[in-house]
């Protein structure tokens, strides 16, 4: 028994194929414009991000600076000789030494009798 041999042909409009290529071009360009935008959209989100990091830096660099003129301010008055005098003669009872307090000491033996 012999059967038939049938040809399949695939019956294509002619409009069908040229309408599914342009809605595929069409797209991948809306994908692409898409992606185009979500990234220019990320650079400018970091972009801000950095800005807003770096003007917190900023603000501690001042007020770290702000601090700094306080402290050296701090340190030349409690350096002031006459604050120093003071405390030694006021509270640790300090004066400066009477004449016979004072001894010569030779220099070739050190200091030692």
């Amino acid at each position: 028994m012999t059967l038939p041999i049938v040809e399949a042909t695939a019956v294509v409009e002619p409009g069908k194929a040229e309408r599914r290529l342009s809605i595929s071009l069409v797209s991948l360009i809306v994908l692409g414009l898409t992606l185009a935008a979500t990234a220019h959209v990320a650079v400018h989100a970091k972009r801000i991000e950095v800005a807003i990091a770096l003007g917190k830096e900023e603000r501690t660099l001042r007020e770290l600076t702000e601090q700094r003129r306080h402290l050296e301010i701090e340190i030349g008055m409690l350096k002031d000789p006459a604050r120093i005098i003071g405390i030694a003669r006021g509270q640790l009872g300090m004066h400066s030494p009477a004449q016979a307090d004072i001894r010569a000491v030779a220099v070739g033996n050190g200091g030692r009798k």
